[in-house]
Protein backbone atom coordinates (compact mmCIF):
# COMPACT_ATOMS: atom_id res chain seq x y z
CA UNK A 1 0.00 0.00 0.00
CA UNK A 2 1.71 3.40 -0.97
CA UNK A 3 1.98 6.26 1.32
CA UNK A 4 -0.91 8.48 1.09
CA UNK A 5 -0.70 11.49 2.72
CA UNK A 6 -3.52 14.30 3.89
CA UNK A 7 -3.60 17.71 2.98
CA UNK A 8 -5.26 20.68 4.96
CA UNK A 9 -5.15 23.32 1.48
CA UNK A 10 -7.98 26.21 1.82
CA UNK A 11 -9.65 23.62 -1.02
CA UNK A 12 -10.03 21.12 1.90
CA UNK A 13 -11.74 23.68 4.15
CA UNK A 14 -14.25 24.63 2.00
CA UNK A 15 -14.74 21.33 0.61
CA UNK A 16 -15.36 19.90 4.83
CA UNK A 17 -18.16 22.60 4.53
CA UNK A 18 -20.42 20.96 1.39
CA UNK A 19 -21.80 18.43 3.75
CA UNK A 20 -24.08 20.77 6.06
CA UNK A 21 -27.06 21.17 3.80
CA UNK A 22 -27.70 17.41 4.85
CA UNK A 23 -26.01 17.16 8.07
CA UNK A 24 -27.48 20.15 10.02
CA UNK A 25 -31.31 20.17 9.13
CA UNK A 26 -31.35 16.69 10.36
CA UNK A 27 -29.37 17.27 13.60
CA UNK A 28 -31.56 20.31 14.38
CA UNK A 29 -35.17 17.86 14.21
CA UNK A 30 -33.01 15.12 16.57
CA UNK A 31 -32.42 18.20 18.94
CA UNK A 32 -35.44 19.61 19.23
CA UNK A 33 -37.90 16.74 18.33
CA UNK A 34 -35.16 13.23 20.03
CA UNK A 35 -34.13 14.97 22.86
CA UNK A 36 -30.31 14.83 21.82
CA UNK A 37 -28.47 18.31 23.10
CA UNK A 38 -26.31 19.70 20.17
CA UNK A 39 -22.83 19.23 21.82
CA UNK A 40 -23.29 15.44 21.65
CA UNK A 41 -24.42 15.17 18.38
CA UNK A 42 -21.57 17.34 17.22
CA UNK A 43 -18.94 16.03 19.42
CA UNK A 44 -19.39 12.08 18.35
CA UNK A 45 -20.40 12.68 14.76
CA UNK A 46 -16.64 15.24 14.95
CA UNK A 47 -14.28 12.19 15.87
CA UNK A 48 -15.96 9.78 13.73
CA UNK A 49 -15.05 12.36 11.23
CA UNK A 50 -11.41 13.02 12.51
CA UNK A 51 -10.48 9.32 12.78
CA UNK A 52 -12.47 8.85 9.24
CA UNK A 53 -10.12 11.14 7.32
CA UNK A 54 -7.03 9.80 9.21
CA UNK A 55 -7.06 6.22 8.12
CA UNK A 56 -9.24 6.45 4.50
CA UNK A 57 -6.67 9.71 3.60
CA UNK A 58 -10.05 10.96 1.63
CA UNK A 59 -13.19 12.75 2.02
CA UNK A 60 -15.13 10.15 3.67
CA UNK A 61 -18.44 11.63 4.84
CA UNK A 62 -20.25 11.07 8.39
CA UNK A 63 -23.78 11.55 8.14
CA UNK A 64 -26.88 10.51 10.27
CA UNK A 65 -28.34 7.70 9.40
CA UNK A 66 -31.69 9.05 6.90
CA UNK A 67 -33.90 6.58 7.02
CA UNK A 68 -33.52 5.87 10.87
CA UNK A 69 -33.69 9.27 11.06
CA UNK A 70 -37.21 10.01 9.46
CA UNK A 71 -38.54 7.51 11.60
CA UNK A 72 -36.98 8.51 15.01
CA UNK A 73 -38.43 12.06 13.93
CA UNK A 74 -41.54 11.04 13.13
CA UNK A 75 -42.86 9.12 15.81
CA UNK A 76 -40.60 10.44 18.66
CA UNK A 77 -38.32 8.20 19.48
CA UNK A 78 -36.18 9.06 22.52
CA UNK A 79 -32.71 9.50 22.71
CA UNK A 80 -32.25 6.38 24.93
CA UNK A 81 -34.04 4.29 22.29
CA UNK A 82 -31.89 5.66 19.74
CA UNK A 83 -28.17 5.36 20.77
CA UNK A 84 -29.50 1.71 22.11
CA UNK A 85 -30.19 1.06 18.46
CA UNK A 86 -26.64 2.61 17.21
CA UNK A 87 -25.04 0.31 19.26
CA UNK A 88 -27.51 -2.85 18.11
CA UNK A 89 -26.82 -1.58 14.37
CA UNK A 90 -23.10 -1.46 14.99
CA UNK A 91 -22.84 -4.97 15.82
CA UNK A 92 -24.37 -6.06 13.36
CA UNK A 93 -22.29 -4.34 10.70
CA UNK A 94 -19.16 -5.76 12.39
CA UNK A 95 -20.91 -9.35 11.55
CA UNK A 96 -21.82 -8.41 8.32
CA UNK A 97 -18.60 -6.87 7.75
CA UNK A 98 -16.45 -9.47 9.46
CA UNK A 99 -17.98 -12.44 8.26
CA UNK A 100 -17.69 -11.37 4.56
CA UNK A 101 -21.35 -11.23 4.00
CA UNK A 102 -20.64 -7.71 2.94
CA UNK A 103 -18.68 -8.83 0.10
CA UNK A 104 -21.23 -11.88 -1.13
CA UNK A 105 -23.95 -9.01 -0.71
CA UNK A 106 -22.30 -6.90 -3.06
CA UNK A 107 -22.56 -9.20 -6.13
CA UNK A 108 -26.36 -8.49 -6.17
CA UNK A 109 -25.38 -4.84 -6.01
CA UNK A 110 -24.71 -4.47 -9.63
CA UNK A 111 -22.47 -0.99 -10.88
CA UNK A 112 -26.22 -0.07 -12.73
CA UNK A 113 -28.33 -0.61 -9.42
CA UNK A 114 -25.64 1.49 -6.86
CA UNK A 115 -25.87 4.38 -9.99
CA UNK A 116 -29.62 4.24 -9.80
CA UNK A 117 -28.92 4.69 -6.08
CA UNK A 118 -26.52 7.84 -6.60
CA UNK A 119 -29.30 9.29 -9.00
CA UNK A 120 -32.03 8.83 -6.80
CA UNK A 121 -30.74 10.38 -3.67
CA UNK A 122 -29.49 13.15 -5.85
CA UNK A 123 -33.11 13.86 -7.01
CA UNK A 124 -34.09 13.74 -3.30
CA UNK A 125 -31.62 16.29 -2.39
CA UNK A 126 -32.63 18.44 -4.96
CA UNK A 127 -35.93 18.51 -3.65
CA UNK A 128 -35.16 18.80 -0.33
CA UNK A 129 -33.13 21.77 -1.35
CA UNK A 130 -35.88 23.04 -2.78
CA UNK A 131 -38.44 22.44 0.37
CA UNK A 132 -35.23 24.13 2.94
CA UNK A 133 -35.95 27.85 1.40
CA UNK A 134 -39.80 26.99 0.97
CA UNK A 135 -40.09 25.61 4.37
CA UNK A 136 -37.61 26.42 7.23
CA UNK A 137 -37.37 30.01 6.69
CA UNK A 138 -33.91 32.53 7.13
CA UNK A 139 -32.47 30.26 9.30
CA UNK A 140 -34.10 26.34 10.62
CA UNK A 141 -37.12 26.99 12.43
CA UNK A 142 -37.80 30.67 11.80
CA UNK A 143 -41.52 31.29 12.14
CA UNK A 144 -41.66 34.59 10.39
CA UNK A 145 -39.51 34.65 7.21
CA UNK A 146 -39.78 36.49 3.43
CA UNK A 147 -40.48 33.60 0.95
CA UNK A 148 -39.23 35.87 -1.56
CA UNK A 149 -36.27 37.11 0.62
CA UNK A 150 -35.40 33.21 1.10
CA UNK A 151 -35.17 32.40 -2.87
CA UNK A 152 -33.57 35.40 -3.55
CA UNK A 153 -30.72 34.64 -1.25
CA UNK A 154 -30.87 30.91 -2.97
CA UNK A 155 -30.69 31.98 -6.52
CA UNK A 156 -27.69 34.53 -5.54
CA UNK A 157 -25.85 31.61 -3.55
CA UNK A 158 -26.20 29.20 -6.46
CA UNK A 159 -24.85 31.88 -8.85
CA UNK A 160 -21.82 33.39 -6.63
CA UNK A 161 -21.20 29.18 -6.45
CA UNK A 162 -21.45 28.76 -10.00
CA UNK A 163 -19.19 31.89 -11.25
CA UNK A 164 -16.76 32.12 -8.59
CA UNK A 165 -16.22 28.56 -7.39
CA UNK A 166 -16.90 26.04 -10.49
CA UNK A 167 -15.85 28.68 -12.85
CA UNK A 168 -13.13 30.79 -11.53
CA UNK A 169 -12.04 28.93 -8.82
CA UNK A 170 -12.34 30.88 -6.11
CA UNK A 171 -12.92 29.27 -2.96
CA UNK A 172 -16.48 31.15 -1.48
CA UNK A 173 -18.15 28.38 0.60
CA UNK A 174 -16.04 29.52 3.92
CA UNK A 175 -16.76 33.58 3.52
CA UNK A 176 -20.07 32.49 2.20
CA UNK A 177 -21.29 30.77 6.04
CA UNK A 178 -19.42 32.76 8.13
CA UNK A 179 -21.03 36.18 6.68
CA UNK A 180 -24.38 34.79 6.68
CA UNK A 181 -24.09 34.10 10.73
CA UNK A 182 -22.54 37.60 10.96
CA UNK A 183 -25.53 39.16 8.92
CA UNK A 184 -27.96 37.27 11.27
CA UNK A 185 -26.28 38.13 14.12
CA UNK A 186 -26.15 41.58 13.13
CA UNK A 187 -30.00 41.83 12.46
CA UNK A 188 -30.57 40.23 16.08
CA UNK A 189 -32.02 36.88 14.45
CA UNK A 190 -31.35 34.43 16.90
CA UNK A 191 -33.02 31.49 18.44
CA UNK A 192 -32.78 30.53 22.41
CA UNK A 193 -31.60 27.07 22.28
CA UNK A 194 -30.65 26.89 26.11
CA UNK A 195 -33.65 24.75 26.97
CA UNK A 196 -31.45 21.88 24.41
CA UNK A 197 -28.48 21.91 25.85
CA UNK A 198 -26.60 19.22 27.87
CA UNK A 199 -23.71 16.77 28.30
CA UNK A 200 -21.26 16.07 25.67
CA UNK A 201 -21.20 12.81 26.39
CA UNK A 202 -23.30 10.17 28.81
CA UNK A 203 -22.07 7.19 29.15
CA UNK A 204 -24.91 4.33 29.05
CA UNK A 205 -25.48 0.73 28.66
CA UNK A 206 -27.58 -0.46 26.15
CA UNK A 207 -31.42 -0.98 26.59
CA UNK A 208 -31.93 -5.08 25.55
CA UNK A 209 -35.16 -4.78 25.81
CA UNK A 210 -35.42 -2.18 23.18
CA UNK A 211 -33.76 -4.79 20.85
CA UNK A 212 -36.82 -6.09 19.20
CA UNK A 213 -38.33 -2.93 18.63
CA UNK A 214 -34.85 -1.60 17.18
CA UNK A 215 -34.43 -3.87 15.06
CA UNK A 216 -38.20 -4.05 13.39
CA UNK A 217 -38.93 -0.60 13.52
CA UNK A 218 -35.23 1.00 12.91
CA UNK A 219 -32.71 -1.68 11.41
CA UNK A 220 -34.56 -3.31 9.07
CA UNK A 221 -35.97 -0.23 7.36
CA UNK A 222 -32.25 1.08 7.12
CA UNK A 223 -30.17 -1.73 6.22
CA UNK A 224 -30.76 -1.91 2.26
CA UNK A 225 -30.01 1.54 2.63
CA UNK A 226 -26.85 1.51 4.49
CA UNK A 227 -25.27 -1.33 2.18
CA UNK A 228 -26.73 0.20 -1.21
CA UNK A 229 -25.78 3.89 -0.31
CA UNK A 230 -22.98 3.93 2.44
CA UNK A 231 -21.06 0.99 1.75
CA UNK A 232 -21.21 -0.48 -2.05
CA UNK A 233 -22.09 3.22 -3.75
CA UNK A 234 -20.20 5.03 -1.31
CA UNK A 235 -16.85 2.92 -1.97
CA UNK A 236 -17.79 3.15 -5.79
CA UNK A 237 -17.89 6.88 -5.20
CA UNK A 238 -14.30 7.51 -3.56
CA UNK A 239 -12.95 5.05 -6.81
CA UNK A 240 -14.49 7.62 -9.21
CA UNK A 241 -13.86 10.80 -7.52
CA UNK A 242 -10.09 10.38 -5.80
CA UNK A 243 -8.62 6.96 -7.97
CA UNK A 244 -5.81 6.09 -6.61
CA UNK A 245 -6.09 8.21 -3.47
CA UNK A 246 -8.80 6.13 -2.36
CA UNK A 247 -7.14 2.88 -2.18
CA UNK A 248 -7.92 1.99 1.46
CA UNK A 249 -11.80 2.33 0.76
CA UNK A 250 -13.49 -0.59 0.13
CA UNK A 251 -17.07 -2.09 1.07
CA UNK A 252 -15.70 -4.25 3.97
CA UNK A 253 -13.63 -1.40 5.57
CA UNK A 254 -16.41 1.04 4.92
CA UNK A 255 -18.74 -1.80 6.85
CA UNK A 256 -16.37 -2.17 9.73
CA UNK A 257 -15.96 1.69 10.70
CA UNK A 258 -19.32 2.38 10.50
CA UNK A 259 -19.99 -0.59 12.96
CA UNK A 260 -17.74 0.23 15.54
CA UNK A 261 -18.59 3.79 15.41
CA UNK A 262 -22.01 3.11 15.72
CA UNK A 263 -21.07 0.66 19.42
CA UNK A 264 -19.11 3.37 20.44
CA UNK A 265 -21.79 6.03 19.31
CA UNK A 266 -24.52 4.00 21.21
CA UNK A 267 -22.04 3.40 24.10
CA UNK A 268 -21.74 7.22 24.61
CA UNK A 269 -25.45 8.27 24.14
CA UNK A 270 -25.15 9.54 20.75
CA UNK A 271 -27.07 8.91 17.19
CA UNK A 272 -26.08 6.24 14.55
CA UNK A 273 -24.45 7.27 11.66
CA UNK A 274 -23.03 6.02 8.20
CA UNK A 275 -20.72 7.13 5.01
CA UNK A 276 -23.11 8.09 2.93
CA UNK A 277 -22.49 8.64 -0.82
CA UNK A 278 -23.85 12.04 -1.02
CA UNK A 279 -22.00 13.44 1.71
CA UNK A 280 -18.87 12.08 -0.01
CA UNK A 281 -20.11 13.74 -3.31
CA UNK A 282 -20.71 16.88 -1.45
CA UNK A 283 -17.28 17.29 0.17
CA UNK A 284 -15.34 16.33 -3.66
CA UNK A 285 -17.73 18.80 -5.55
CA UNK A 286 -16.55 22.09 -2.75
CA UNK A 287 -13.03 20.81 -3.11
CA UNK A 288 -12.06 18.15 -0.39
CA UNK A 289 -9.55 15.60 -1.87
CA UNK A 290 -8.27 14.13 1.23
CA UNK A 291 -8.82 12.86 4.44
CA UNK A 292 -7.64 16.52 5.57
CA UNK A 293 -11.00 17.70 4.72
CA UNK A 294 -13.01 15.34 7.07
CA UNK A 295 -10.11 15.99 9.70
CA UNK A 296 -10.96 19.51 9.28
CA UNK A 297 -14.74 19.84 9.88
CA UNK A 298 -14.31 16.97 12.34
CA UNK A 299 -12.63 19.26 14.23
CA UNK A 300 -14.87 22.59 14.14
CA UNK A 301 -17.51 20.06 15.46
CA UNK A 302 -15.60 18.71 17.92
CA UNK A 303 -14.26 22.54 19.33
CA UNK A 304 -17.52 23.66 19.18
CA UNK A 305 -18.93 21.00 21.31
CA UNK A 306 -16.31 21.45 23.93
CA UNK A 307 -17.00 25.12 24.07
CA UNK A 308 -20.39 26.27 26.09
CA UNK A 309 -23.12 27.01 23.92
CA UNK A 310 -21.04 27.62 20.59
CA UNK A 311 -22.91 24.64 18.96
CA UNK A 312 -25.99 26.96 18.39
CA UNK A 313 -23.79 29.17 16.35
CA UNK A 314 -23.94 26.55 13.24
CA UNK A 315 -28.01 26.45 13.22
CA UNK A 316 -27.12 30.51 12.01
CA UNK A 317 -25.81 29.45 8.78
CA UNK A 318 -28.69 30.91 6.61
CA UNK A 319 -31.15 28.05 5.13
CA UNK A 320 -30.68 29.50 1.36
CA UNK A 321 -26.69 28.57 2.01
CA UNK A 322 -27.51 25.14 3.20
CA UNK A 323 -30.02 24.76 0.49
CA UNK A 324 -27.50 25.79 -2.36
CA UNK A 325 -25.06 23.27 -1.22
CA UNK A 326 -27.31 20.83 -1.14
CA UNK A 327 -28.41 21.26 -4.46
CA UNK A 328 -24.64 21.51 -6.03
CA UNK A 329 -24.45 18.22 -3.77
CA UNK A 330 -27.43 16.70 -5.27
CA UNK A 331 -25.97 17.55 -8.64
CA UNK A 332 -22.83 15.33 -8.18
CA UNK A 333 -24.94 12.24 -7.60
CA UNK A 334 -26.79 12.40 -10.12
CA UNK A 335 -24.00 12.84 -12.87
CA UNK A 336 -22.58 9.56 -11.99
CA UNK A 337 -24.91 7.59 -14.27
CA UNK A 338 -23.29 9.54 -17.07
CA UNK A 339 -20.51 6.41 -16.12
CA UNK A 340 -22.57 3.70 -17.43
CA UNK A 341 -21.16 2.47 -20.81
CA UNK A 342 -24.53 0.21 -21.67
CA UNK A 343 -28.16 0.99 -22.90
CA UNK A 344 -29.33 -1.50 -20.57
CA UNK A 345 -27.42 -0.14 -17.40
CA UNK A 346 -28.24 3.32 -18.09
CA UNK A 347 -32.24 1.77 -18.13
CA UNK A 348 -32.00 0.25 -15.06
CA UNK A 349 -30.24 3.10 -13.66
CA UNK A 350 -32.69 5.54 -14.52
CA UNK A 351 -35.26 3.88 -13.19
CA UNK A 352 -34.15 3.19 -10.00
CA UNK A 353 -32.86 6.43 -9.55
CA UNK A 354 -36.68 8.00 -10.59
CA UNK A 355 -38.97 5.32 -8.75
CA UNK A 356 -36.04 6.55 -5.74
CA UNK A 357 -37.40 10.14 -6.14
CA UNK A 358 -40.87 9.55 -6.94
CA UNK A 359 -41.48 7.21 -3.93
CA UNK A 360 -38.95 8.25 -1.40
CA UNK A 361 -38.05 5.14 -0.71
CA UNK A 362 -34.48 3.41 -1.78
CA UNK A 363 -35.81 0.09 -0.48
CA UNK A 364 -38.76 -0.06 -3.28
CA UNK A 365 -36.59 1.36 -5.82
CA UNK A 366 -33.96 -0.67 -5.46
CA UNK A 367 -36.65 -3.88 -5.24
CA UNK A 368 -37.81 -2.99 -8.65
CA UNK A 369 -34.26 -2.47 -9.67
CA UNK A 370 -33.62 -6.38 -9.05
CA UNK A 371 -36.65 -7.70 -10.93
CA UNK A 372 -35.93 -5.34 -14.02
CA UNK A 373 -32.26 -6.49 -14.03
CA UNK A 374 -33.57 -10.39 -14.01
CA UNK A 375 -35.91 -9.53 -16.41
CA UNK A 376 -33.70 -8.01 -18.91
CA UNK A 377 -31.25 -10.89 -18.17
CA UNK A 378 -34.00 -13.59 -19.05
CA UNK A 379 -34.76 -12.10 -22.41
CA UNK A 380 -30.66 -11.54 -23.50
CA UNK A 381 -30.33 -15.19 -22.80
CA UNK A 382 -33.49 -16.24 -24.50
Amino acid sequence: MSKLKNKFAFSEITGALGDLGTTLPIAFALIVINGFPPERIFFLWGIVYILSGWFYKVPISVQPLKAMAVIAIANEYSADMLSSTAFFYGILLIILSSTGAIKWLQKWFSDALVKGIQMGIGLILAKKAVVLVWEKGLILNLSESSLLLNFTIFVTVILAIWVLQFKRKIQIILPLCVIGIIVVLYFGVNQDFSQYLGRVVLFTKPNVSLLLNSFVLLMLPQLPLTLGNAVYAASDSCHILWKEQSERVNPTRLGTSIGLSNVAIGLMGGFPICHGAGGIGAHAQFGGKTGGTTIIIGSILVIIAIIPSASIFLFLIPVPILAALLLFDSLRMVSFVKNLLQTTEMIVAVTVGIIAFATRNLFIALVIGFILEWIIKRKSDS
